[in-house]
């Protein structure tokens, strides 16, 4: 009886062990299947699967969400092309040809017409490319159908890494008053307050997301200097205003200064007094009569007056002085307009944009192009014109998460989805089947075929049927990143920081996808390899040597030595940029030296070198 309950024993412990194996090892093929499942459950179609599921393999964490909008792919794109001057692009040599429109409208005397700020219209091509939600389904360009809303996960280190190298990265609010003087902004406590500070205070208030308030304001006017019209505070007849977001700019920025100064103007016959007198809290001095209608900006309060600077058609400035209150329309005073100074507008402008945005379009794709017909005002009431800005700004908002540590956390993402959507999503030909697959084939052998201190030229091996190639490039050094198209298996990035490190990697296009990323490869922007051109001894403990010219080299450094690795150095000389030769004595007569050359370039003093040559060898004679 021993014997059978021992038996009974080990079965049960066999059986209960079959079991656990089944249950662990079914899931991890089934696991698959269902989250492929699950998304078309949701409402995506095939064309959105395999790139969402590969997404999901890397952040399990993210949450994909079908926005279905209802609407016919083509004419979804016949809306937002209503009237070509609503999608624009800058002329710039990454884009080809294709990406511009061509029609009698656009394109006259063969020229493109410049509709704003070096951009011309973009072509249908390009409003498909960048409208059609499957091309931007990477881990990076995904981010612009993330929420807008508030996240408690958004850190002012990630908004200090989104401002980058901008004159708002780690820097106190410095500003240019009403009256044209520079002061710095002060909390009430009196202390500073930085510019991150400030958008995380502006995120809390607004309901919206900081790193989409710092991304929109990068992209709007960030520079390395406040030179930006919106953000200079010295343009006439707006003086000591601003605006971050470039809102109400549509005809041009000084119109967005003219928003953020609530578009004062008389609402009745006024006088206009030269000066304003304490004691009796009166206008005094100088009069002036103002007709109904006299637009101003606005400069200060006194009492029950305003100091404002008048100013006509074409923003012409004119008179200073000071106005009765009730004299004055002040519809526009909201959202804490007229905006006098940074913090103002950053607060101000976000609670403006979430007003205006956050409810119907609360992603950055949908604040572009309007498909949502819930908010009455389909294919119109767009925050900006470039057709590629969300994408780019998705990519601001990656490195933000990534340098802040949370890239792996939740993150909720409302993608569009349309009707009788095409399979090629490169030319968005409407009608047809969804047979795109994502591209299998990925780049190999990408390695570095030149450089210099400011570019870097790579070259891979081709990938079969890729019509062009996407390099993504991160600036490990600065945080930053950029990317470029080409349309063969090289390229040169150019404009690049000596000395700086550079990630890149490339994916190819394919039967309409986008491909896998290659390998990465990191490198500098330094001067080209050196090359010894001549080694000879011409006499006597002499050796001479001549080098080839590298470009944009700052001086050269040549080592001897009496072995191939160099571990016995007998001469190490430099040289300045004009020296390509050199002549060195007291040679040991008879004895084989090793010599070799490099280049470097001189930044900010320091030196950044390039390879050294190939090693050559000479007999002192």
């Amino acid at each position: 009886m021993a014997n059978k309950n021992h038996l009974k024993k080990a079965y049960s412990f066999l059986l209960s062990l079959v079991l656990v194996l089944c249950t662990l090892s079914l899931p991890l093929s089934a696991s698959a299947e269902s989250y492929e499942q699950k998304l078309r459950d949701k409402g995506f179609s095939e064309s959105y699967i395999d790139s969402l599921v590969q997404l999901h393999k890397e952040y399990p964490n993210w949450e994909f969400e079908a926005f279905k909008t209802g609407l016919d792919w083509s004419a979804a794109v016949s809306g937002e092309r209503s009237s070509h001057r609503n999608q624009i692009i800058e002329k710039s040599s990454d884009y080809g040809e294709k990406f511009y429109c061509g029609c009698e409208k656009c394109k006259r005397g063969g020229s493109y017409v410049y509709q704003y700020s070096g951009c011309v219209s973009a072509s249908k091509w390009a409003v498909e490319y960048f409208m059609d939600p499957r091309n931007w389904l990477d881990e990076k360009h995904i981010f612009q159908f993330q929420s807008n809303e508030y996240s408690p996960s958004d850190t002012q280190s990630g908004v200090e890494a989104i401002l980058g190298y901008t004159f708002m990265h780690d820097s106190p609010i410095t500003y240019v008053n009403t009256e044209g003087d520079t002061v710095t902004y002060l909390t009430k406590k009196g202390k500073q307050l930085k510019y991150a500070k400030a958008i995380m205070l502006a995120a809390e208030n607004s309901g919206m997301s900081a790193y989409y308030i710092a991304s929109r304001m990068v992209k709007e006017i960030g520079s390395s200097k406040p030179t930006a019209t919106g953000v200079c505070g010295t343009k006439k007849p707006f003086v000591g205003m601003y605006n971050f977001y470039s809102i109400g700019a549509g005809s041009g920025a000084m119109g967005g200064l003219e928003f953020a100064s609530g578009y004062l103007k008389t609402n009745a016959k006024a006088t206009l007094y030269s000066k304003y007198d304490k004691s009796s809290k009166k206008g005094t001095g100088t009069k002036t009569s103002l007709s109904s209608g006299q637009y101003m900006s606005y400069i200060g309060t006194y009492g029950d007056y305003y100091k404002v600077r008048l100013y006509s058609g074409g923003y012409t400035s004119g008179s200073v002085g000071y106005v009765l209150k009730s004299k004055l329309r002040t519809t526009y005073f909201t959202y804490g307009r007229p905006w006098t100074n940074p913090y103002k507008c950053i607060s101000g402008g976000a609670k403006y944009i979430a007003a205006s945005y956050l409810k119907y379009q609360n992603t950055s794709y949908l604040e572009k192009f309007n498909v949502n017909p819930a908010s009455g005002s389909l294919y119109s009431h767009e925050y900006m014109q470039n057709v590629d800005a969300v994408s780019i700004e998705a990519v601001s908002t990656y490195n933000a998460y990534k340098k802040a540590g949370v890239l792996s956390s939740k993150h909720v993402f409302y993608i569009p989805v349309f009707n009788n959507m095409p399979g090629d999503t490169s030319s968005g030909s409407s009608g047809g089947s969804e047979s795109g697959s994502a591209a299998s084939s990925k780049p190999t052998g990408l390695a570095l075929s030149g450089r210099t201190t400011d570019s870097i030229s790579l070259k891979w091996t081709a990938v079969s049927g890729a019509s062009k190639y996407y390099i993504s490039v991160e600036n490990v050094t600065k945080g930053t990143s950029f990317s470029k198209t080409v349309s063969s298996n090289k390229g040169t990035l150019n404009g690049l920081t000596a000395g700086n490190k550079y990630k890149m990697k490339v994916c190819a296009y394919v039967n309409g996808k986008w491909g896998k990323y290659s390998k990465a490869i990191t490198r500098k922007a330094v001067p080209a390899t050196g090359k010894i051109k001549t080694l000879t001894s011409p006499s006597s403990g002499k050796i001479y040597a001549s080098w080839i010219s590298v470009t944009k080299a700052s001086g050269y450094q040549l080592k001897y030595a009496r072995d191939k690795k160099f571990k016995n150095t007998v001469a190490n000389k430099t040289f300045s940029s004009s020296a390509l030769s050199y002549t060195g004595k007291n040679f040991t007569k008879g004895v084989t030296y090793y010599v070799k050359v490099r280049a470097y370039t001189v930044v900010d003093g320091k030196k950044y070198y390039g390879a050294w040559s190939a090693v050559k060898s000479v007999k002192s004679k």
